[in-house]
């Protein structure tokens, strides 16, 4: 700061020559003049650096003392501006840099979002570009309260809103409510649960409806599992009454999966040639430029893209990008036993893991790997335990026709 002071209001670097250059230095220092970083040359003469308004007040001191004073150096804004008084142009363009960034400190040129998780900041932005309120729009005509109300009304789930304004920048802090409380649903429909694949049944926990099989029980696809259908009986165990549930189970079959999986020995490999370049692109609306030659085949090309931003959340129409394109050549080779049978572990290793992320668990693996002079070849079956049931409509049945005291006579 105290740079920034002197560099305002000026300063020079003189030099003292003179026999009574140490009286000089005393008579500054009893009426207050401050001279800073005061050296000796091997000469006897004496630098230092002085403001404007001090060099001024020498010539009294200088007349007393008989010393010599010439000024070396100029520094400061005051001697920037007297040299540079015939440049029209320069000073006209500070004037527009400052009127421009006076216009361009009035309005809004980053909208920033926080707290938002169920809305996206694209979705909160067009609907508050359709409100009127986008990026370069004046702060006068900025109300934040009448914004927030906007995005409570509009958007249910948001419970508060903070809208504030910091420089440009128009600052949104949202937050949302818990997850909205579900709506009494109707009973559910009745249904039984039919088995959809084939296999033997290891688990099995019924919460709803009749269960059908048992576990250590062989079942069929297709086959029903767990009946929606209650009979209700009278002490003399005689159904009187039909009742239908949403039956509801968790079964889990374990059955053998086939597996099977075939490729070529020979394959066809790209080598790098080590030959590379890189180009350069301008991306417009409905224009666009490159450097450099468009690669044909043989070349690998990637591209990074750059999207010119003012902000955060604003965007230009305008891209840079750079390509680098690298030659290759395709080579046929062949897979030796251990490169053939590696990949063929690793082909079945991911389909497992595929089996595994849908809750199956694998008990047994018995695929093997075989390979021939032109094809490599795995075969064979996984003993895997899945969970297993779909819904299917419950089959209606007539109640049955209550009896009376006469009809047991």
């Amino acid at each position: 700061m105290e740079k920034f002071l002197r560099f305002l209001s000026g300063y020079v670097l003189i030099l003292i020559e003179g026999e009574q250059a140490e009286r000089f230095l005393n008579l500054c220092k009893s009426r207050g003049i401050a001279i800073r970083k005061l050296c000796c040359g091997e000469d006897g003469c004496m630098k230092g650096c002085m403001s404007i308004d001090s060099f001024f007040k020498l010539r009294p001191i200088r007349r007393k003392t008989g010393v010599h004073i010439r000024v070396l150096e100029k520094h400061g804004l005051p001697f920037f501006l007297f040299r540079s008084k015939k440049r029209k142009a320069f000073f006209l363009g500070a004037l527009l840099c400052i009127c421009l960034m006076a216009a361009l400190s009035s309005r809004i040129w980053n909208i920033h979002i926080e707290g938002n998780i169920r809305n996206s900041t694209p979705e909160l932005l067009e609907f508050l570009e359709k409100e009127g309120i986008g990026h370069g729009i004046a702060k006068s005509k900025v109300n934040c309260g009448r914004i927030a109300d906007s995005l409570r009304r509009q958007y249910p789930e948001i419970t508060w809103v903070s809208a504030r304004m910091e420089g440009t920048r128009l600052i949104l802090t949202i937050q949302e409510g818990d997850a909205q409380e579900k709506t009494p649903e109707d009973e559910p429909e009745p249904c039984s649960i039919k088995a959809d694949v084939e296999g033997t049944i290891v688990k099995m926990v019924t919460r709803s409806g009749v269960p059908l099989f048992k576990p250590g029980d062989t079942c069929k696809k297709g086959e029903l599992l767990v009946v929606g259908r209650l009979d209700l009986k009278n002490d003399s165990q005689e159904v009187v009454r039909y009742e239908y549930v949403h039956a509801d189970a968790d079964i889990y079959v374990q059955h053998d999966l086939s597996y099977y999986d075939e490729f070529a020995l020979e394959y066809e490999t790209e080598i790098p040639t080590g030959k590379s370049r890189k180009d350069f692109y301008i991306r417009l609306p409905g224009w666009y430029f490159q450097s450099g030659k468009t690669a044909s085949g043989g070349w690998r090309r990637r591209a990074e893209e750059y999207p010119l931003r003012i902000t955060e959340n604003f965007t230009l129409p305008v891209s840079f990008g750079k390509i680098f394109t690298e030659e290759y050549q395709k080579v046929r080779s062949v897979y030796t036993e251990e490169q053939a049978k590696a990949l063929a572990r690793k082909s079945l290793y991911r389909f497992q893991e595929k089996l595994i992320e849908k809750g199956v668990s694998i008990s047994a693996n018995n695929v093997k790997i075989e390979l021939n002079p032109i094809t490599c070849i795995a075969r064979g079956t996984l003993t895997v335990i899945e969970k297993t049931g779909v819904q299917t409509p419950v089959e209606m049945q007539e109640q049955p026709i209550e009896r009376t005291a006469e009809d047991d006579q």
